[in-house]
């Protein structure tokens, strides 16, 4: 399981699901869309919000594409990785980039 080293509260980089508040129940979710941190395992991890359903797929994960600005994610070759679980449409998460 890859953790943040990144020095920065609130990036649990397994989360995957509705929008987290860290900081309180604002309309504003903590961290902001596109943030990104290094873990452990080397990996640049990015937040984005799924605007479809992403399949599940064995290590390393569905490939995603990320958009900007609004930093949602698609399943695509964007240099990017979702969870191995898959992410419903609609869900919060950290994208692992595919290259170190």
């Amino acid at each position: 399981m890859p953790f943040n080293v990144t020095p920065s509260l609130g990036a649990d980089l397994d989360y995957n699901g509705t929008m987290p508040y860290y900081d309180g129940s604002n309309a504003n979710p903590s961290p902001q869309l596109g943030v990104a941190v290094m873990s452990n395992d080397g990996h640049l991890y990015k937040w984005v919000k799924a605007s479809g359903a992403i399949a599940a797929l064995a290590s390393p994960g569905t490939a995603v594409t990320i958009t900007e600005p609004a930093q949602t994610a698609i399943a695509g070759a964007g240099g990017f990785n979702a969870p191995v679980a898959g992410v419903a449409s609609g869900a919060y998460f950290w994208a692992r980039k595919t290259a170190l």
